[in-house]
């Protein structure tokens, strides 16, 4: 994959793309359902709508990520960078925190219900 892909609305569930750069991507509404995006960096991209249910992002970048509204439920989010991402209204139950960096991050409205942290670093300013 390269830098500012349109995969807007595709299914890409299941699918592996670990250390991919999707940096500026557009995934707004896409299905990632159970996919495989460890190390994956998607800083800025936008993932609007986009279903993330068990996907395991263990170590990307989501860095200045736009991502509301997402379904990130049971998804494995552990040492992910979150800074500045958008997650307002994002659905977080059961999903993995971990370490993830989550100064910054944007979670205002964010439904994060069962949400597991365990040794989750970070402060808000």
């Amino acid at each position: 994959m390269t830098s500012a892909s349109n995969l807007a609305k595709k299914d890409l569930s299941h699918v592996n793309l670990s250390k991919d750069n999707l940096a500026g991507a557009d995934l707004h509404e896409a299905t990632l359902r159970n996919a495989t995006l460890t190390e994956t960096n998607f800083q800025g991209a936008d993932l609007t709508n986009a279903d993330l249910t068990h996907a395991n992002l263990g170590g990307a970048s989501l860095r200045n990520a736009t991502a509301p509204h997402a379904n990130f439920e049971g998804a494995d989010l552990r040492d992910t960078d979150l800074t500045g991402t958008n997650l307002r209204g994002a659905r977080m139950a059961g999903c993995k925190l971990g370490d993830a960096e989550r100064v910054l991050a944007e979670l205002a409205g964010a439904v994060v219900g069962n949400a597991k942290s365990e040794g989750a670093s970070g402060s808000h300013s």
